[in-house]
């Protein structure tokens, strides 16, 4: 025997969540997302490109995570979760007879995140493994230097404006002669 609905339930209808970029980026509107309760909504994790963020083409190859953070009135505000290089800026870098050398350092901010820092360095011709572990060792040294007492948001500034690249560039090419030097990959660990 069939059992007898009483009445019909209400399905709770979805609200769209206007997702906002944070402070460093102009708290400018990203994208919108579905939900049915606003809890759902804290820590939702949106890539999105830096020149969308910043409104400059030269930037779109760099992808920007972001982490909802707080929800207000159906405004999801963000905060910087880290960044990578799309695999193909990756790829057009390394070439024959040249050499890649990976180096992943974790810094501490003035302001108490850690940060993980992954950086490449691209050499202009093929080298041995002495000279790649110099190299590695140098880009450490000038990552802590260069991180030590500032917050988040200046060595993210100073991460896309290349500054930070340009610095350990120019403290590592008296090892070897280097082609360039890009920041791989960040994330906020805490």
């Amino acid at each position: 025997m069939a059992r007898k609905t009483t009445g019909v339930k209400k399905k709770k209808q979805k609200s769209w969540y206007t997702i906002v970029s944070p402070k460093v980026f102009g708290e400018k509107t990203v994208s919108e997302t579905p939900s049915i309760d606003s809890k759902n909504v804290v820590g939702r994790k949106i890539n999105v490109t830096l020149s969308d963020l910043t409104g400059d083409f030269k930037h779109f190859h760099t992808v920007v995570t972001l982490k909802v953070k707080e929800v207000k009135d159906l405004k999801a505000y963000t905060e910087y979760n880290g960044q990578s290089l799309i695999s193909d800026k990756i790829a057009r870098m390394v070439s024959r007879w040249k050499s890649r050398i990976d180096a992943v350092e974790d810094v501490d901010t003035k302001d108490g995140h850690k940060l993980r820092v992954k950086s490449i360095v691209i050499t202009r011709k093929r080298v041995n493994t002495t000279i790649k572990s110099e190299i590695r060792k140098k880009v450490f040294e000038e990552t802590r230097n260069y991180c030590k007492g500032k917050d988040l948001e200046s060595i993210i500034n100073d991460i896309f404006s290349n500054k930070m690249q340009r610095h350990i560039f120019q403290s590592a090419k008296s090892i070897y002669p280097l082609q360039s030097v890009e920041i791989r990959k960040t994330e906020v660990l805490k």
